[in-house]
């Protein structure tokens, strides 16, 4: 089989979910000291977010650029994927030229707290933590998580498996608490690469990701398709993905909503899930 998410239809309606592998990285006072020195910075110059990206004639987004089929360079180098596309439909929607900025996953929010990035399309998901010190958009695109072993790995069939067993996870992993409940280890990564990577290895006995991000590992490595199965879905692990802004910046907000719901209306949104994930999570992460 070429990718071990379309076993069947029956599986992969059940079973649709994505990397366990998203976070945010800064802490508590970092993010409140860098998002008062962007509100300073706002009120200093006397425009708004909106008003500050018209009058600069772009829109600066965020992006890792290192994270497939959402943000990652193609074979002839160009940026390109599910986030990168939005972006730029987006930016015209808006009116203005797009210019991506690419950053460690770490340092994304933290961007927008200190006006590096006027917002971040990078697969966010919406959490509580997050939504106390930014503002989100309506959702653009639904994901789940599945946990993925070695296929010939038998010991691992639900949540009550994996104490003892060791998960390969970005430390800034929402779902941490959730794994640490159920005993297992963590053992911290960067990439959802390297995260599959230590699985087939033996130094991780599972990782959580999903269909989008899995299919897109086993694009490029079509030899791990049949070494690598999926064991079960992660209960209530469906995530939200918008686009955070700074606090306190309603007008930019509403024209990103605004234009979002034009580029649903459109068919635009799901053209480019179809295109980039292989089918519509535009509204929900089991819809396929």
């Amino acid at each position: 089989m070429k990718k071990i998410l379309k076993k069947s239809a029956a599986a992969l309606a059940a079973l649709t979910l994505t990397a366990a592998l998203a976070g945010c990285g800064s802490s508590a006072s970092s993010a409140a000291t860098s998002t008062d020195t962007a509100a300073s910075t706002a009120e200093t110059s006397g425009e708004n977010e909106l008003e500050k990206v018209k009058s600069a004639g772009k829109l600066v987004i965020g992006v890792e650029g290192t994270y497939p089929p959402f943000t990652y360079h193609d074979d002839n180098g160009e940026l390109t994927g599910l986030d990168v596309e939005l972006g730029k439909a987006l930016a015209e929607k808006l009116g203005v030229e797009v210019e991506f900025q690419e950053a460690s996953w770490d340092s994304l929010l933290i961007g927008i707290d200190t006006g590096r990035f006027d917002t971040v399309i990078n697969s966010v998901s919406i959490t509580d933590e997050r939504a106390e010190k930014y503002d989100f958009s309506d959702p653009y695109y639904y994901e789940a998580r599945r946990v993925v072993v070695r296929a010939d790995d038998d010991s691992i069939n639900g949540p009550e498996d994996l104490n003892g067993k060791k998960i390969a996870t970005n430390t800034t992993n929402a779902f941490i608490p959730w794994y640490e409940e159920n005993g297992a280890e963590v053992v911290g990564i960067d990439t959802s690469a390297e995260a599959i990577d230590l699985v087939l290895s033996g130094s991780a006995d599972f990782l959580g990701i999903s269909v989008p991000v899995l299919n897109a590992y086993l694009d490029e490595h079509p030899d791990a398709a049949d070494k690598l199965k999926a064991a079960f879905v992660i209960p209530n692990s469906e995530d939200v993905i918008a686009i955070p802004v700074r606090k306190g910046e309603p007008e930019f907000l509403d024209a990103i909503n605004a234009a979002l719901a034009e580029l649903r209306e459109e068919g635009t949104l799901k053209e480019i899930s179809e295109k980039y994930l292989g089918g519509d999570y535009t509204n929900s992460a089991y819809s396929n």
